[in-house]
């Protein structure tokens, strides 16, 4: 058997963790706007949006998340000069809302929703994001240094078991989507001695674990030293 290249990135995997324990996820946000509005409307709290054809992010916050995710659904705010050139903006422009998942991250009181984008700003890094401080666009910047240790708690007990979503099972698609979309994803190929016949393609170390009985370790392990698996 031999490899090509690695699973999915640390960073994708907080990702996924994201994806499973939002508050609330849209796959779709062209299919599902009316339960985005019925779900965000007069709420702060902090969003992201990711794209499924380049596996990059954005995260943003509002006091009212529905006013702020509805400007990006018009045409005319999409193509007035202060937002044009953002990244986030031009992504949409060129691929379309179909083509993105909207997460809300956190709903939170309007006191905290710098603190808390701050916070996802911090663990994500998001690429679609120019200024990698909360509160830029408000003219209320966070330092970085300004989560307390309380509220770090608070967002971390979020995660697991204590979550409010724990144990909900998320739609395959979005599973799917992170796995087959992200640019740091690469296929594995599995082939027979002569290693030209193939006989097997795997999307991940995982399903190849899960049909080979191969161990996930000894597999990256093999893809660091550039070694076949046998």
């Amino acid at each position: 058997m031999t490899t090509n290249n690695t699973n999915l990135s640390p960073g994708t995997n907080v990702i996924m963790g994201l994806f499973m324990n939002s508050k609330d996820l849209f796959v779709n946000p062209i299919v599902e706007r009316a339960d985005i509005k019925l779900a965000t409307t007069n709420r702060p709290g902090v969003y992201l949006w990711y794209s499924k054809l380049s596996g990059k992010y954005y995260v943003g916050s509002s006091v009212d998340l529905y006013k702020r995710l509805s400007r990006y659904y018009q045409p005319g705010y999409l193509a007035y000069p202060n937002h044009a050139d953002l990244p986030i903006v031009r992504a949409i422009t060129k691929y379309g809302l179909e083509n993105f998942i909207l997460v809300i991250l956190d709903y939170t009181k309007k006191s905290n929703i710098h603190i808390s984008e701050q916070y996802y700003i911090d663990t994500l890094y998001p690429i679609y994001n120019i200024r990698q401080v909360a509160g830029f666009r408000s003219g209320k910047l966070i330092k970085k240094n300004s989560l307390t240790e309380e509220h770090k708690l608070k967002l971390s007990l979020k995660r697991g078991i204590n979550h409010h979503n724990y144990g909900i099972k998320r739609p395959p698609e979005v599973i799917n989507l992170m796995r087959d979309n992200h640019p740091k994803t690469k296929k594995l190929y599995q082939y027979l001695s002569d290693k030209v016949t193939l006989v097997a393609e795997y999307n991940s170390i995982r399903e190849m674990q899960k049909k080979t009985g191969i161990t996930k370790e000894y597999v990256s392990r093999c893809i660091k030293l550039d070694q076949l698996v046998h």
